[in-house]
Protein backbone atom coordinates (compact mmCIF):
# COMPACT_ATOMS: atom_id res chain seq x y z
CA UNK A 1 0.00 0.00 0.00
CA UNK A 2 1.27 2.94 -0.68
CA UNK A 3 1.54 5.70 2.23
CA UNK A 4 3.56 8.85 3.34
CA UNK A 5 4.24 9.77 -0.51
CA UNK A 6 2.62 12.51 -2.39
CA UNK A 7 0.00 10.79 -4.84
CA UNK A 8 -0.55 12.34 -8.15
CA UNK A 9 -3.05 11.41 -10.63
CA UNK A 10 -2.76 13.03 -13.98
CA UNK A 11 -4.94 14.36 -16.28
CA UNK A 12 -7.72 12.16 -15.75
CA UNK A 13 -11.36 13.14 -16.35
CA UNK A 14 -12.80 13.80 -13.23
CA UNK A 15 -16.38 13.95 -12.00
CA UNK A 16 -15.89 16.47 -9.31
CA UNK A 17 -19.50 16.87 -7.37
CA UNK A 18 -18.69 20.08 -6.66
CA UNK A 19 -21.16 23.11 -6.61
CA UNK A 20 -20.52 23.61 -10.07
CA UNK A 21 -20.83 20.27 -11.10
CA UNK A 22 -17.84 20.27 -13.13
CA UNK A 23 -16.53 17.60 -14.78
CA UNK A 24 -13.23 17.97 -17.00
CA UNK A 25 -9.85 16.62 -17.34
CA UNK A 26 -7.76 17.09 -14.24
CA UNK A 27 -4.58 16.39 -12.20
CA UNK A 28 -5.68 15.74 -8.80
CA UNK A 29 -2.54 16.14 -6.00
CA UNK A 30 -2.53 14.30 -2.44
CA UNK A 31 -1.00 15.10 0.13
CA UNK A 32 -1.62 12.91 2.93
CA UNK A 33 -5.13 12.03 3.34
CA UNK A 34 -6.60 15.13 1.83
CA UNK A 35 -6.77 16.42 -1.65
CA UNK A 36 -4.19 19.48 -1.41
CA UNK A 37 -4.71 20.58 -5.35
CA UNK A 38 -6.61 20.21 -8.25
CA UNK A 39 -5.11 21.55 -11.52
CA UNK A 40 -7.42 21.67 -14.82
CA UNK A 41 -5.48 20.42 -17.81
CA UNK A 42 -4.49 23.01 -19.96
CA UNK A 43 -5.07 25.78 -17.48
CA UNK A 44 -1.07 26.58 -17.93
CA UNK A 45 -0.28 25.29 -14.06
CA UNK A 46 3.29 23.89 -14.07
CA UNK A 47 3.77 20.91 -11.86
CA UNK A 48 6.91 20.60 -9.82
CA UNK A 49 6.97 16.79 -9.26
CA UNK A 50 9.03 14.98 -6.81
CA UNK A 51 11.35 12.45 -6.26
CA UNK A 52 8.85 10.68 -3.45
CA UNK A 53 6.01 11.69 -5.83
CA UNK A 54 3.66 8.56 -6.84
CA UNK A 55 2.18 9.14 -10.19
CA UNK A 56 -1.55 7.46 -11.67
CA UNK A 57 -1.84 8.07 -15.21
CA UNK A 58 -5.38 8.74 -16.06
CA UNK A 59 -5.43 7.77 -19.39
CA UNK A 60 -9.26 5.89 -19.94
CA UNK A 61 -9.77 6.34 -16.82
CA UNK A 62 -12.69 8.18 -14.94
CA UNK A 63 -12.12 9.85 -11.39
CA UNK A 64 -15.22 10.03 -9.08
CA UNK A 65 -15.31 10.59 -5.70
CA UNK A 66 -15.98 7.43 -3.20
CA UNK A 67 -18.99 5.67 -3.25
CA UNK A 68 -20.93 5.56 0.16
CA UNK A 69 -23.20 2.22 0.37
CA UNK A 70 -25.53 3.59 3.10
CA UNK A 71 -27.14 0.18 4.45
CA UNK A 72 -25.98 -3.26 4.24
CA UNK A 73 -26.18 -6.17 6.81
CA UNK A 74 -22.51 -7.40 6.44
CA UNK A 75 -22.35 -10.30 9.06
CA UNK A 76 -24.74 -12.65 6.66
CA UNK A 77 -22.80 -12.15 3.28
CA UNK A 78 -21.96 -16.13 3.19
CA UNK A 79 -25.98 -16.63 3.26
CA UNK A 80 -26.07 -15.14 -0.49
CA UNK A 81 -28.37 -16.51 -2.65
CA UNK A 82 -30.50 -17.82 0.40
CA UNK A 83 -33.95 -16.88 1.01
CA UNK A 84 -34.67 -16.21 -2.82
CA UNK A 85 -38.30 -15.86 -3.84
CA UNK A 86 -39.39 -14.68 -0.38
CA UNK A 87 -40.70 -11.39 0.86
CA UNK A 88 -39.46 -10.05 3.87
CA UNK A 89 -42.81 -10.77 6.14
CA UNK A 90 -42.06 -14.58 4.82
CA UNK A 91 -38.42 -14.70 5.70
CA UNK A 92 -39.76 -12.63 8.92
CA UNK A 93 -42.27 -15.60 10.00
CA UNK A 94 -42.83 -18.85 7.76
CA UNK A 95 -39.98 -19.79 5.65
CA UNK A 96 -36.74 -21.54 5.83
CA UNK A 97 -34.60 -18.45 6.98
CA UNK A 98 -37.14 -17.69 9.95
CA UNK A 99 -37.22 -22.09 10.83
CA UNK A 100 -32.87 -21.42 10.55
CA UNK A 101 -33.20 -18.10 13.01
CA UNK A 102 -31.13 -16.77 9.85
CA UNK A 103 -28.48 -18.67 10.03
CA UNK A 104 -27.80 -17.66 13.26
CA UNK A 105 -26.20 -21.50 14.15
CA UNK A 106 -24.47 -21.66 10.40
CA UNK A 107 -23.19 -18.08 10.94
CA UNK A 108 -21.19 -18.51 14.09
CA UNK A 109 -18.71 -15.80 15.26
CA UNK A 110 -15.88 -16.78 12.63
CA UNK A 111 -18.45 -16.66 9.80
CA UNK A 112 -19.70 -13.47 10.16
CA UNK A 113 -15.99 -12.30 10.36
CA UNK A 114 -14.84 -13.48 7.28
CA UNK A 115 -18.98 -12.61 5.97
CA UNK A 116 -17.80 -8.97 7.09
CA UNK A 117 -14.38 -9.36 5.39
CA UNK A 118 -15.86 -10.35 1.97
CA UNK A 119 -18.79 -8.17 1.96
CA UNK A 120 -15.69 -5.35 2.60
CA UNK A 121 -13.47 -6.44 -0.08
CA UNK A 122 -16.39 -6.78 -2.20
CA UNK A 123 -17.62 -3.24 -1.82
CA UNK A 124 -13.82 -1.43 -1.77
CA UNK A 125 -12.87 -3.36 -5.27
CA UNK A 126 -16.02 -1.66 -6.33
CA UNK A 127 -15.08 1.83 -6.05
CA UNK A 128 -16.98 1.76 -1.84
CA UNK A 129 -15.12 3.76 0.13
CA UNK A 130 -17.49 4.61 2.88
CA UNK A 131 -20.01 1.54 3.85
CA UNK A 132 -22.78 1.35 6.84
CA UNK A 133 -22.84 -1.91 8.15
CA UNK A 134 -26.00 -3.44 10.05
CA UNK A 135 -25.02 -6.23 11.86
CA UNK A 136 -27.95 -8.82 13.47
CA UNK A 137 -25.60 -9.50 16.42
CA UNK A 138 -23.70 -7.75 19.00
CA UNK A 139 -19.93 -8.09 18.56
CA UNK A 140 -17.86 -5.89 21.19
CA UNK A 141 -14.47 -4.69 20.67
CA UNK A 142 -14.27 -6.58 16.88
CA UNK A 143 -16.04 -4.19 15.24
CA UNK A 144 -13.60 -2.58 14.28
CA UNK A 145 -11.14 -5.09 12.70
CA UNK A 146 -12.27 -5.94 9.32
CA UNK A 147 -12.57 -1.96 8.52
CA UNK A 148 -8.58 -1.83 9.92
CA UNK A 149 -8.03 -5.25 7.85
CA UNK A 150 -9.72 -3.76 4.82
CA UNK A 151 -8.78 -0.03 4.66
CA UNK A 152 -12.49 0.81 4.24
CA UNK A 153 -13.83 3.67 6.07
CA UNK A 154 -17.76 3.74 7.33
CA UNK A 155 -20.12 3.71 10.32
CA UNK A 156 -21.18 0.79 12.49
CA UNK A 157 -24.87 0.50 13.90
CA UNK A 158 -25.30 -0.52 17.21
CA UNK A 159 -28.49 -3.23 18.00
CA UNK A 160 -29.40 -2.60 21.68
CA UNK A 161 -30.35 -5.95 22.05
CA UNK A 162 -27.61 -8.80 21.81
CA UNK A 163 -28.93 -11.32 20.00
CA UNK A 164 -32.48 -9.36 17.79
CA UNK A 165 -34.37 -12.46 17.95
CA UNK A 166 -34.24 -12.91 21.81
CA UNK A 167 -34.82 -9.66 22.60
CA UNK A 168 -32.09 -9.61 25.84
CA UNK A 169 -30.66 -6.20 25.93
CA UNK A 170 -27.11 -5.46 25.84
CA UNK A 171 -25.74 -4.03 29.40
CA UNK A 172 -25.82 -0.05 29.01
CA UNK A 173 -21.91 0.10 30.05
CA UNK A 174 -21.00 -2.52 27.37
CA UNK A 175 -22.65 -0.87 24.51
CA UNK A 176 -21.00 2.69 25.49
CA UNK A 177 -17.73 1.09 25.21
CA UNK A 178 -18.24 -0.50 21.86
CA UNK A 179 -19.44 2.60 20.75
CA UNK A 180 -16.34 4.78 22.24
CA UNK A 181 -14.10 2.02 20.83
CA UNK A 182 -15.35 2.29 17.14
CA UNK A 183 -15.24 6.44 17.56
CA UNK A 184 -11.71 6.50 19.10
CA UNK A 185 -10.83 3.64 15.91
CA UNK A 186 -12.25 6.32 13.65
CA UNK A 187 -15.67 4.60 12.76
CA UNK A 188 -19.04 5.81 13.50
CA UNK A 189 -21.11 4.25 15.71
CA UNK A 190 -24.75 4.57 15.19
CA UNK A 191 -27.85 3.84 17.41
CA UNK A 192 -30.07 0.42 16.13
CA UNK A 193 -33.56 1.80 16.48
CA UNK A 194 -36.49 -0.85 16.48
CA UNK A 195 -38.27 -2.24 13.62
CA UNK A 196 -41.98 -0.59 13.14
CA UNK A 197 -43.76 -3.82 14.89
CA UNK A 198 -41.90 -3.42 18.01
CA UNK A 199 -42.07 0.64 18.10
CA UNK A 200 -42.57 1.04 21.66
CA UNK A 201 -42.09 4.84 23.18
CA UNK A 202 -40.34 4.42 26.38
CA UNK A 203 -37.55 2.59 23.90
CA UNK A 204 -37.45 4.85 21.48
CA UNK A 205 -37.27 7.73 24.38
CA UNK A 206 -34.35 5.76 25.38
CA UNK A 207 -32.57 4.86 22.44
CA UNK A 208 -32.77 9.05 21.06
CA UNK A 209 -30.75 9.69 24.93
CA UNK A 210 -27.84 7.08 23.88
CA UNK A 211 -27.74 8.89 20.34
CA UNK A 212 -28.05 12.29 22.12
CA UNK A 213 -24.88 11.78 24.37
CA UNK A 214 -23.00 9.46 22.00
CA UNK A 215 -23.30 12.31 19.34
CA UNK A 216 -24.65 10.52 16.65
CA UNK A 217 -27.14 9.14 14.84
CA UNK A 218 -30.23 6.48 14.97
CA UNK A 219 -31.21 4.64 12.39
CA UNK A 220 -34.46 2.42 12.01
CA UNK A 221 -36.51 1.14 9.47
CA UNK A 222 -39.22 3.32 8.41
CA UNK A 223 -42.20 2.57 6.33
CA UNK A 224 -40.45 0.00 4.56
CA UNK A 225 -43.34 -2.00 3.80
CA UNK A 226 -47.07 -1.94 3.62
CA UNK A 227 -47.43 -4.60 6.58
CA UNK A 228 -45.44 -2.48 8.75
CA UNK A 229 -47.19 0.85 8.14
CA UNK A 230 -50.66 -0.91 8.81
CA UNK A 231 -49.20 -2.43 11.87
CA UNK A 232 -48.44 1.31 13.09
CA UNK A 233 -51.94 2.42 12.37
CA UNK A 234 -53.31 -0.40 13.90
CA UNK A 235 -51.56 0.31 17.29
CA UNK A 236 -51.20 4.10 17.49
CA UNK A 237 -54.25 5.37 14.70
CA UNK A 238 -51.32 6.70 12.90
CA UNK A 239 -48.99 6.22 9.96
CA UNK A 240 -45.16 6.01 11.05
CA UNK A 241 -44.00 9.37 10.24
CA UNK A 242 -47.02 10.85 11.82
CA UNK A 243 -46.35 8.34 15.09
CA UNK A 244 -42.72 9.49 15.69
CA UNK A 245 -43.28 13.26 14.50
CA UNK A 246 -46.19 13.41 16.84
CA UNK A 247 -44.03 12.33 19.75
CA UNK A 248 -41.25 14.45 19.11
CA UNK A 249 -39.09 11.88 17.74
CA UNK A 250 -38.17 12.99 13.94
CA UNK A 251 -35.02 15.22 14.23
CA UNK A 252 -31.77 15.41 12.47
CA UNK A 253 -30.55 12.39 14.16
CA UNK A 254 -32.77 10.24 12.41
CA UNK A 255 -31.71 7.86 9.30
CA UNK A 256 -34.96 6.22 7.84
CA UNK A 257 -33.62 3.09 6.35
CA UNK A 258 -36.31 2.00 2.88
CA UNK A 259 -38.96 5.04 3.15
CA UNK A 260 -41.15 3.24 0.92
CA UNK A 261 -44.24 4.70 1.55
CA UNK A 262 -44.07 7.83 2.27
CA UNK A 263 -46.65 10.69 1.43
CA UNK A 264 -46.07 13.94 0.22
CA UNK A 265 -47.07 15.04 3.63
CA UNK A 266 -44.66 12.84 5.37
CA UNK A 267 -41.77 13.85 3.02
CA UNK A 268 -42.09 17.53 4.07
CA UNK A 269 -42.10 16.33 7.55
CA UNK A 270 -39.02 14.54 7.44
CA UNK A 271 -37.74 17.89 5.18
CA UNK A 272 -39.28 20.38 8.31
CA UNK A 273 -37.76 18.07 10.87
CA UNK A 274 -33.94 17.37 9.50
CA UNK A 275 -34.55 13.59 8.98
CA UNK A 276 -32.54 11.79 6.71
CA UNK A 277 -33.73 8.66 4.11
CA UNK A 278 -31.50 5.98 2.92
CA UNK A 279 -32.90 3.48 -0.04
CA UNK A 280 -32.02 0.63 -1.21
CA UNK A 281 -33.55 0.34 -4.61
CA UNK A 282 -32.81 -3.29 -5.93
CA UNK A 283 -33.69 -4.86 -2.37
CA UNK A 284 -37.28 -2.94 -2.58
CA UNK A 285 -37.27 -4.89 -5.89
CA UNK A 286 -36.09 -8.40 -4.94
CA UNK A 287 -38.57 -8.69 -1.83
CA UNK A 288 -41.40 -6.48 -3.52
CA UNK A 289 -41.06 -4.22 -0.94
CA UNK A 290 -42.02 -1.71 -3.48
CA UNK A 291 -40.86 1.69 -5.09
CA UNK A 292 -39.55 4.84 -2.81
CA UNK A 293 -40.47 8.27 -3.70
CA UNK A 294 -36.66 9.28 -4.00
CA UNK A 295 -37.45 11.79 -6.75
CA UNK A 296 -39.58 13.51 -4.13
CA UNK A 297 -37.14 13.34 -1.41
CA UNK A 298 -34.35 14.72 -3.81
CA UNK A 299 -36.80 17.62 -4.75
CA UNK A 300 -37.19 18.50 -1.68
CA UNK A 301 -33.62 18.34 -0.49
CA UNK A 302 -34.24 15.76 2.20
CA UNK A 303 -30.55 13.66 2.41
CA UNK A 304 -31.30 10.92 1.08
CA UNK A 305 -28.65 8.23 0.07
CA UNK A 306 -28.46 5.10 -0.92
CA UNK A 307 -27.28 0.85 0.27
CA UNK A 308 -27.42 -2.58 -1.06
CA UNK A 309 -28.78 -3.69 2.24
CA UNK A 310 -27.72 -7.67 2.75
CA UNK A 311 -27.09 -11.04 0.80
CA UNK A 312 -30.37 -12.11 1.01
CA UNK A 313 -31.97 -9.16 -0.11
CA UNK A 314 -29.70 -8.09 -2.98
CA UNK A 315 -26.79 -10.65 -3.19
CA UNK A 316 -24.23 -7.84 -4.47
CA UNK A 317 -22.45 -4.96 -3.08
CA UNK A 318 -22.09 -3.13 -6.36
CA UNK A 319 -23.74 0.04 -6.00
CA UNK A 320 -23.22 0.89 -9.39
CA UNK A 321 -25.73 -1.70 -9.98
CA UNK A 322 -27.49 0.06 -7.57
CA UNK A 323 -27.46 3.73 -8.90
CA UNK A 324 -28.72 2.04 -12.24
CA UNK A 325 -32.02 0.72 -10.37
CA UNK A 326 -32.60 4.02 -9.03
CA UNK A 327 -32.80 5.30 -12.12
CA UNK A 328 -34.89 2.92 -13.95
CA UNK A 329 -37.22 2.38 -10.48
CA UNK A 330 -37.78 6.10 -10.47
CA UNK A 331 -38.16 6.58 -14.46
CA UNK A 332 -40.67 3.85 -14.56
CA UNK A 333 -42.64 5.26 -11.64
CA UNK A 334 -42.81 8.95 -12.49
CA UNK A 335 -41.31 9.51 -16.09
CA UNK A 336 -38.35 9.24 -18.32
CA UNK A 337 -37.07 12.61 -17.16
CA UNK A 338 -37.84 12.57 -13.70
CA UNK A 339 -34.37 11.64 -12.87
CA UNK A 340 -31.40 11.92 -14.05
CA UNK A 341 -27.94 10.30 -14.19
CA UNK A 342 -26.08 13.63 -11.78
CA UNK A 343 -28.63 12.77 -9.40
CA UNK A 344 -28.61 9.13 -8.96
CA UNK A 345 -24.24 9.25 -8.56
CA UNK A 346 -25.01 12.26 -6.03
CA UNK A 347 -27.16 9.58 -4.34
CA UNK A 348 -24.28 7.41 -3.76
CA UNK A 349 -22.02 10.05 -2.91
CA UNK A 350 -22.79 13.45 -1.58
CA UNK A 351 -26.18 13.21 -0.99
CA UNK A 352 -25.16 10.43 1.15
CA UNK A 353 -22.20 11.69 2.60
CA UNK A 354 -25.02 14.41 3.53
CA UNK A 355 -27.20 11.62 5.34
CA UNK A 356 -24.16 10.76 7.32
CA UNK A 357 -22.96 14.42 8.43
CA UNK A 358 -19.59 13.99 6.06
CA UNK A 359 -20.30 16.30 3.10
CA UNK A 360 -17.95 19.08 4.35
CA UNK A 361 -15.25 16.63 3.90
CA UNK A 362 -16.28 13.41 1.60
CA UNK A 363 -18.81 13.02 -1.28
CA UNK A 364 -16.67 15.36 -3.84
CA UNK A 365 -13.55 15.98 -4.90
CA UNK A 366 -12.32 19.23 -4.02
CA UNK A 367 -9.40 20.96 -2.42
CA UNK A 368 -9.06 20.33 1.33
CA UNK A 369 -11.76 17.32 1.19
CA UNK A 370 -10.58 13.75 1.90
CA UNK A 371 -8.86 11.42 -0.71
CA UNK A 372 -11.34 9.21 -1.23
CA UNK A 373 -11.35 8.81 -4.84
CA UNK A 374 -12.18 5.67 -7.29
CA UNK A 375 -11.31 5.26 -10.96
CA UNK A 376 -12.39 3.55 -13.23
CA UNK A 377 -11.05 1.67 -16.12
CA UNK A 378 -13.39 3.05 -19.49
CA UNK A 379 -11.43 1.49 -21.98
CA UNK A 380 -13.68 -1.39 -22.65
CA UNK A 381 -16.05 -2.32 -25.30
CA UNK A 382 -19.28 -1.75 -22.94
CA UNK A 383 -17.88 1.58 -22.30
CA UNK A 384 -16.14 2.94 -24.96
CA UNK A 385 -17.03 6.07 -26.63
CA UNK A 386 -16.80 8.41 -23.20
CA UNK A 387 -16.49 11.89 -24.27
CA UNK A 388 -17.27 15.27 -22.40
CA UNK A 389 -17.40 18.80 -24.20
CA UNK A 390 -20.04 20.82 -25.18
CA UNK A 391 -22.07 17.26 -25.43
CA UNK A 392 -21.33 14.85 -22.79
CA UNK A 393 -21.85 11.30 -21.79
CA UNK A 394 -20.05 11.23 -18.88
CA UNK A 395 -22.69 10.42 -16.04
CA UNK A 396 -24.95 8.43 -18.28
CA UNK A 397 -22.01 5.60 -19.01
CA UNK A 398 -21.14 5.84 -15.75
CA UNK A 399 -24.73 5.13 -14.18
CA UNK A 400 -25.98 2.98 -17.26
CA UNK A 401 -22.52 1.21 -17.96
CA UNK A 402 -20.18 0.81 -15.70
CA UNK A 403 -19.86 -2.21 -13.03
CA UNK A 404 -18.13 -2.94 -10.00
CA UNK A 405 -15.68 -5.06 -12.03
CA UNK A 406 -14.62 -1.89 -13.97
CA UNK A 407 -12.66 0.07 -10.89
CA UNK A 408 -9.30 0.02 -11.00
CA UNK A 409 -7.93 2.47 -8.22
CA UNK A 410 -9.51 3.31 -5.37
CA UNK A 411 -8.05 5.61 -2.33
CA UNK A 412 -8.96 5.90 0.74
CA UNK A 413 -7.79 9.02 2.77
CA UNK A 414 -4.88 9.26 -0.12
CA UNK A 415 -3.48 5.51 0.92
CA UNK A 416 -4.14 3.49 -2.47
CA UNK A 417 -6.04 0.40 -1.20
CA UNK A 418 -6.70 -0.88 -4.99
CA UNK A 419 -4.27 -0.85 -8.09
CA UNK A 420 -4.94 -1.85 -11.17
CA UNK A 421 -7.84 -3.72 -9.68
CA UNK A 422 -5.37 -5.78 -7.11
CA UNK A 423 -6.19 -5.01 -3.25
CA UNK A 424 -3.06 -4.04 -1.13
CA UNK A 425 -4.51 -4.86 2.39
CA UNK A 426 -6.13 -8.38 2.08
CA UNK A 427 -4.88 -11.52 0.17
CA UNK A 428 -7.86 -11.62 -1.63
CA UNK A 429 -7.28 -15.60 -2.77
CA UNK A 430 -7.22 -16.78 0.50
CA UNK A 431 -10.07 -15.04 1.46
CA UNK A 432 -12.24 -16.49 -1.16
CA UNK A 433 -10.93 -19.88 -0.65
CA UNK A 434 -11.81 -19.90 3.19
CA UNK A 435 -14.97 -18.46 2.45
CA UNK A 436 -16.00 -21.42 -0.21
CA UNK A 437 -14.94 -23.57 2.07
CA UNK A 438 -16.73 -21.87 4.95
CA UNK A 439 -20.21 -21.61 2.52
CA UNK A 440 -19.92 -25.09 1.52
CA UNK A 441 -19.75 -26.57 4.82
CA UNK A 442 -22.48 -24.47 6.77
CA UNK A 443 -24.63 -24.30 3.59
CA UNK A 444 -24.77 -27.04 0.91
CA UNK A 445 -26.41 -29.82 2.85
CA UNK A 446 -29.04 -28.04 5.11
CA UNK A 447 -32.39 -29.39 4.29
CA UNK A 448 -34.86 -26.27 3.28
CA UNK A 449 -37.71 -28.00 4.64
CA UNK A 450 -36.22 -28.40 8.51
Amino acid sequence: MVKNKRVIIENVLTVTMNEKNEIDEFTIIIEGEKISSLYKTGAGHTIKKKKNDYIIEGKHRIAIPGLFNGHVHSDITLARGLGDGLTLYEQDNDSFVSRKKWFRNELDREARYHSKLLQYVEAIKGGTTFLCDVPFWHYGDDLPGPFKRTGIKGAVVLDYRKDFLSGVEVEKEAYYDTAINLKENGYIPIVEGPAEETYDIKLLEKLMRRAEELDTFIQMHLAETTWRVKIIEKRFGKRPVMFLNDEGFLNRRVIGSHGVYLNDEEIGIIKDTGARIINCPTAEMKISDGIAPVVKLLRQSVPTGIGTDGALWNDSADMFSEMKSLMLLQRVTYGASSIDAYSCLYSATLGSARVFGLDHELGSIETGKRACIALIDFNKPHLVPVYNGKMSNVLQTIISCVRASDVDTVLVDGKIIVERGRLNTVDENELLHKCQEMGINRFRDLDFNA
